[in-house]
């Protein structure tokens, strides 16, 4: 009888044993489904913090490359007005030295 008994308790240790196995197993699968997760939701963020700074940063390029090309054109447009200017006072000075040959011709 004793032997049964403790056969009986052994293969009782042997269930609850089992038991807290499959418990372990259940939740170490539940813990790593947990971190899954939790990857997903962190690369989801950093993937949405990329485009957002990706973002930002083609904006600022474009503003700026913007300006450049405003302040680029502003400096051809007055290189142009110089050449103007400096052509126009050749023409005046030449003319100038024209009229003063041609009144000293005139004497």
């Amino acid at each position: 009888m004793r032997v049964v008994q403790a056969i009986d308790r052994v293969l009782q240790a042997e269930r609850v044993a089992q038991s807290a196995i499959a418990d372990c197993e259940k939740q170490g699968q539940e813990s790593l489904e947990d971190a899954r997760q939790q990857r997903r939701a962190i690369l989801e963020r950093a993937q949405q913090r990329i485009v957002a700074l990706h973002t930002r940063a083609a904006r600022a390029l474009e503003q700026r490359l913007a300006q450049v090309r405003e302040q680029q054109a502003r400096s051809i447009a007055g290189a142009v007005v110089q050449t103007t200017d400096t052509t126009r006072m050749r023409a005046a000075i030449e003319k100038l030295v024209n009229c003063l040959l041609s009144a000293d011709e005139e004497t």
